[in-house]
């Protein structure tokens, strides 16, 4: 175990230090399409790495400069001919918002511009797991999170209470 990891996490052993999770990958048939939904709609930075892949990640950082976001988190979008098994809401994308009224004005520009970016169901937000979230899928059966999540419930809060069991 790295001796870095070992001062974090007193007692976990591990053969691996990850620092944070940055990339995920997810398919889409049209990057155009995928490019302009990621921009216009939601907020979020694109580059064309290849000729079929976009890289994704929050708008603003610049080389240089600090992170933005804590855990920072790249996402990598590849072109495929056709998506062949298509994702289910429990397959999902979150993005956090900074509020209850952010979620609520992110699913109205949603509702809105679901044509225009070739979006599916648009859900209606609800308080869900203690967080006020709705969920949205795009044109290639990709499911996004749009979340609010109340102090007591980001990640720090929950890694310091610890496991939760549940009595069956």
């Amino acid at each position: 175990m790295s001796e870095t990891l070992a001062k974090k996490l007193p007692g976990v052993t591990s053969h691996v230090a990850p620092r944070a999770i940055i990339r995920g990958t997810m398919v889409a048939t049209d990057l155009d399409a995928t490019r302009r939904m990621l921009e216009e709609l939601m907020g979020l930075e694109t580059v064309r790495s290849a000729s079929d892949r976009l890289v994704v990640r929050e708008r603003g950082h610049r080389p240089g400069e600090a992170k933005h976001g804590q855990p920072y988190w790249v996402l990598e979008v590849k072109q495929v001919p056709e998506v062949q098994v298509e994702q289910e809401m429990l397959n999902h994308w979150g993005v956090e918002l900074s509020s209850a009224a952010e979620v609520d004005r992110a699913y109205e520009t949603c509702a809105e511009n679901a044509e225009r970016f070739e979006l599916g169901r648009v859900q209606k937000p609800r308080f869900r797991n203690n967080s006020y979230a709705f969920y949205f899928v795009d044109r290639d059966s990709n499911w996004w999170e749009m979340e609010y999540r109340t102090p007591d419930l980001v990640y720090t809060a929950l890694r310091e209470r610890g496991d939760a069991v549940v009595e069956e």
